[in-house]
């Protein structure tokens, strides 16, 4: 029995990665793949402040082929800079510039607000069921880190 209900969540939630793909980062604006990398990256970076691109790339699922690409399209943008890590010089870490803590305000704003629009085809039933769920999830799967 508990290896079926852990077969059933990990179906679960293998479907819902394509769902919130189509959903949430690609909604109505037309974002590339380029810039949902961009977003999480700034992301990262606004909790940890700076941090080695390796690093990054290792918590984002980010090859380092692509990471050196897009920081370096990130800079040229002013998201991001490079900066000498502190303990070791021959480390070169990212931080996020203020541009870039705008840049990432201003999408989360756009993507709110399309949600919204989005959510307001539900019935007040559907939203509460799918507002539970959600953060039962977050809080839920917020263990996986710490264990």
């Amino acid at each position: 029995m508990a290896g079926d209900i852990r077969d059933r969540t990990a179906d679960a939630l293998i479907a819902l990665i394509p769902l919130y793909y189509k959903n949430v980062m690609r909604h109505r604006h037309a974002i590339t793949g380029v810039q949902i990398a961009q977003i999480h990256t700034l992301g990262v970076l606004m909790k940890y402040k700076s941090m080695p691109m390796s690093e990054i790339g290792s918590s984002l699922y980010i090859s380092r082929p692509y990471m050196t690409r897009l920081a370096d399209l990130m800079i040229a943008d002013g998201l991001v800079e490079r900066r000498p890590d502190p303990s070791d010089r021959r480390v070169i870490n990212l931080a996020i510039t203020e541009k870039g803590k705008k840049y990432l305000r201003q999408s989360n704003t756009w993507y709110k607000k399309d949600l919204k629009e989005s959510l307001a085809s539900l019935d007040d039933s559907d939203i509460g069921k799918l507002c539970t769920a959600l953060e039962d999830a977050y809080q839920i799967l917020t263990k996986l880190q710490e264990g």
